[in-house]
């Protein structure tokens, strides 16, 4: 499995991108930041927060150029990047660097990537994040999905069998979880689930959100008058194990 098949498709396109898999790595992205330098201020394609005590602040340029990136753009940088109190500074090219970039580049705090570059820099963060959102999205599933949890006895027959088409529908989606929380999918081969066929984590992730959101939403409707204890949703309580989910990553 890889992170995503999503390419950026123009110069903003490339900015948006980097912005938003940095956020949902962790990190308090913002695209085109006004920030302040040593002498004046300037605006960054995206400049990046972390509670890292170690690391702080970081920015990155993005260059959606058909021409590789010369030395003179790297110079600038880093001196934006040292300007700024940053830690580093990534700089994502679509079509790579000139030779004088890249020795530019050498024994400085600016790291030189392409898109592929970039999201294989971040995907053990990226992907442990992701993962831990989706795993507190879907933990009400657990408990609507055990019969032994909810009040079926207080359900009308109707109601009794929504619940049992409902179970049906959704208890697939919450076992994937717990199955890639185990190691148990081939890290080589795509995951294929009530049909659909995923290549990419992104893709996943984005339809078990989706999918799992419509579902507690559904079950929340079917025992709006028969409420369940709310201690059996206290996410903070259950054990959660995470330890094989990068063994998947194929970049």
């Amino acid at each position: 499995m890889i992170i995503t098949k999503e390419i950026p498709t123009d110069w903003r396109d490339l900015q948006d991108k980097v912005c938003k898999y940095l956020n949902q790595a962790g990190y308090q992205a913002e695209t085109a930041k006004t920030i302040e330098l040593v002498r004046g201020k300037v605006e960054v394609d995206v400049f990046a927060m972390t509670d890292d005590e170690m690391l702080k602040q970081f920015v990155c340029e993005c260059k959606y150029w058909n021409a590789p990136v010369s030395q003179e753009k790297i110079h600038a940088f880093r001196t934006v990047v040292q300007d700024s109190g940053s830690m580093f500074g990534i700089f994502i090219s679509k079509n790579g660097y000139q030779k004088g970039a890249i020795e530019a580049a050498k024994c400085s705090n600016v790291i030189l990537k392409n898109w592929d570059g970039f999201i294989e820099m971040i995907a053990h963060k990226w992907l442990k994040n992701r993962f831990r959102e989706i795993i507190k999205i879907g933990a009400p599933l657990s408990v609507y999905t055990d019969i032994l949890d909810v009040p079926v006895e207080k359900l009308s027959d109707g109601a009794k069998n929504q619940y049992i088409s409902l179970q049906n529908k959704y208890l697939p989606h919450y076992m994937l979880i717990g199955g890639l929380e185990m190691g148990a999918y081939n890290p080589k081969d795509a995951i294929v689930i009530e049909g659909f066929q995923f290549d990419d984590f992104n893709s996943l992730f984005d339809y078990l959100k989706k999918v799992m959101s419509q579902g507690i939403k559904e079950f929340e409707e079917l025992f709006a008058k028969n409420p369940i204890e709310d201690w059996k949703f206290d996410y903070s309580d259950r054990m959660r194990f995470e330890s094989h989910i990068t063994d998947y990553l194929t970049i």
